[in-house]
């Protein structure tokens, strides 16, 4: 293994990738400790251990997760990369919607091009909604120095998130471009992982005050290996469909039918469902927490509903006291419920929107290639809609699966969300999927350069 490390340091191209990206990762974790202005430090730690130590943080930690910790202590990387991803998701949806940016999308290089332009001027409005939004809440919970000062404070707090966020995309699209690619994608799996320190010291903490029980620690421990593994499994297991080649002549040369095979992954979609997802749920926790009185009227019952923790769940509304296994219908409430269906329909959009079916059998008919049993056309793209249709299912099933696990354990048996976030959720699952993806790009550059990739004893023990 060290001397895969040492190949890739010894290609020039990939080496400068490789610390450009580390150096675009080293910029992003500064910035996170860069705190808004006018901002009261002090009085924003005791907020946060007051609002998330009675258990589950609810979207706070979702939130603080997915910025790196920036959310927790209130700097200018508050909002991480959501506005960006929530910019994504309304302009996919439209671009299926409407026949305008449709017609855009198919434009090529040169439509994508418009559509990511469309994607930042989006991004720089939600973030400077949601920024007031927070600014707001700064404001109403006495988290200032300069309260008496408030539409100053709101500008240089909105001013400050907003160019913030802004700043984290450029990083983004940097990495895509002159690092090793997937920059999006590899600035949320950094700033997860920065937050792993921070779940160990309050797990440490949670034992310390007698909270919770020190045989937790090692249970949560194996779960988390556990789930990694599965979902490694996952994230590489596919349904492979054989494909005839007829025999062609090239020039006088008959060249001989072959079989190959069409693979279908599971997971099609990777970790883009759990990212959307998370991103319209943390979307509510905004509008109802900002610019709302903080839990009255329909407002506040609103916020109540769509909480992580609500009590809205049939444990707290039949008053159970019992133990066991029963604590777990306190998870059981209307977050969970739409977190599962939103997941599962990005998993069926997102497959959708990058592998169409049709375009597969149009251009398996034209190269005469076919799958036995099947008619070349549309009986053949319908055959492979089939099968892509209920492997899909059982990798959304399994997304929403581990993406609920870590909130069913903490609300349940009042283990800290910080904690229990590590065993799976969507943390796990964009770390581990990210890191796949980053192995891939870098082994394809090794192979590419005649070198051994990362399953490099595969390849010996098939020799």
């Amino acid at each position: 293994m060290l001397g895969l490390m040492a190949n890739m340091f010894r290609i020039p191209d990939l080496r400068k990738k490789i610390l450009f990206t580390l150096a675009m990762v080293a910029i992003y974790r500064v910035g996170a400790h860069i705190p808004v202005p006018f901002l009261d430090a002090a009085a924003m730690r005791r907020f946060w251990a007051a609002a998330t130590g009675g258990g589950a943080g609810g979207l706070l930690n979702m939130v603080d997760m997915f910025s790196g910790g920036a959310f927790r202590n209130m700097t200018i990387f508050a909002l991480g990369i959501m506005p960006y991803i929530s910019a994504s998701i309304i302009l996919q949806l439209l671009t299926v919607v409407w026949p305008w940016l449709e017609k855009i999308a198919k434009e090529g290089e040169a439509g994508r091009k418009k559509i990511n332009q469309y994607t930042r001027y989006g991004t720089v409005l939600l973030a400077a909604f949601q920024s007031a939004g927070v600014s707001f809440f700064l404001l109403r919970e006495g988290l200032t120095l300069i309260s008496g000062h408030p539409l100053f404070f709101m500008f240089t707090t909105v001013l400050a998130i907003t160019a913030g966020t802004c700043f984290i995309m450029w990083l983004g699209e940097r990495i895509t471009e002159k690092g090793v690619g997937n920059g999006i994608s590899l600035v949320i799996a950094v700033g997860i992982i920065a937050g792993y320190p921070y779940s160990a010291g309050v797990a440490v903490e949670a034992v310390s005050a007698g909270s919770m029980r020190p045989i937790v620690v090692p249970l949560i421990l194996v779960l988390f290996v556990v789930i990694s593994v599965a979902i490694i499994y996952m994230q590489l297991g596919s349904r492979k469909i054989p494909i005839q080649h007829a025999k062609r002549v090239v020039g006088r040369r008959v060249m001989s039918g072959s079989t190959t095979h069409l693979p279908l992954k599971v997971n099609t979609a990777g970790v883009i469902p759990i990212i959307f997802s998370s991103a319209i749920m943390s979307f509510p926790m905004f509008v109802f927490g900002g610019f709302t009185g903080g839990g009255e009227g329909v407002f506040g019952w609103f916020s109540e509903l769509l909480s992580m923790n609500s009590r809205m769940n049939p444990y707290d509304f039949f008053d159970m006291q019992a133990q066991g296994i029963f604590p777990l219908l306190r998870s059981l409430n209307m977050y969970l419920f739409i977190y599962s269906l939103l997941t599962i329909f990005f998993c069926y959009f997102y497959t959708a929107v990058t592998f169409n079916p049709v375009d597969i059998g149009d251009n398996l008919k034209k190269s005469g290639s076919f799958i036995p049993g099947r008619r070349p056309g549309r009986a053949t793209s319908d055959y492979i809609d089939f099968v892509l249709t209920r492997i899909t299912l059982v990798g959304a099933v399994f997304l929403v699966f581990v993406a609920v696990l870590p909130q069913i354990i903490s609300i349940s048996y009042n283990i800290p969300w910080a904690f229990t976030d590590i065993v799976g959720g969507t943390g796990l699952i964009i770390v581990v999927g990210v890191l796949l993806d980053t192995m891939k790009q870098i082994e394809s550059q090794l192979l590419m350069r005649h070198y051994e990739g990362f399953r490099w004893r595969r390849a010996r023990a098939a020799r």
